[in-house]
């Protein structure tokens, strides 16, 4: 029974080490991005600062890449799930979208943020500073109002 768990324990360790010449395809990141809503002067420094804490690595092409994003499986699920933040919104590319676009993303994020659902629990679960307080949430929700009747007028 020993030699068989040993047995077990080497082809999962091989496993592992094989896996990790698959290439992972991480979304690139570009640190110089006039377009960025940070830069739309329509963002106080406060809440600057939450989105850059818990929203920039996967709705930003600044994204900080862990340890972790260098180890498969865990590298496709972070390269997966930042295609796809990035595709809902990209806080990067703010000034590319229209105003309807704009109005609809700034909308949807106070919805998610109210809702608990963004950040994602999943990452806040490591990045524990990425947890929204309450009265971070509140400050989101009225800040969001509050652009999008600017982004109106």
């Amino acid at each position: 029974m020993m030699k068989v768990l040993k047995i077990i324990l080497l082809i999962l360790v091989l496993a592992m080490a094989a896996i990790q010449l698959i290439p992972d395809k991480m979304p690139a990141n570009v640190n110089n991005n006039p377009g960025d809503i940070i830069n739309s002067g329509m963002v106080p420094d406060n809440l600057a600062a939450i989105l850059k804490t818990s929203c920039y690595d996967c709705h930003s092409n600044e994204t900080r890449y862990p340890w972790y994003s260098r180890l498969a499986p865990a590298s496709w699920l972070l390269a997966r799930d930042i295609k796809e933040g990035r595709e809902h919104l990209n806080f990067s590319e703010w000034e590319s979208y229209n105003k309807r676009n704009k109005i609809g993303k700034i909308e949807a994020v106070r919805e998610e943020v109210t809702s608990g659902e963004m950040p994602l629990f999943i990452y806040t679960i490591i990045h524990r500073k990425a947890r929204l307080t309450k009265e971070q949430i509140f400050s989101l929700s009225i800040w969001t109002e509050d652009m999008a009747n600017k982004i109106l007028e």
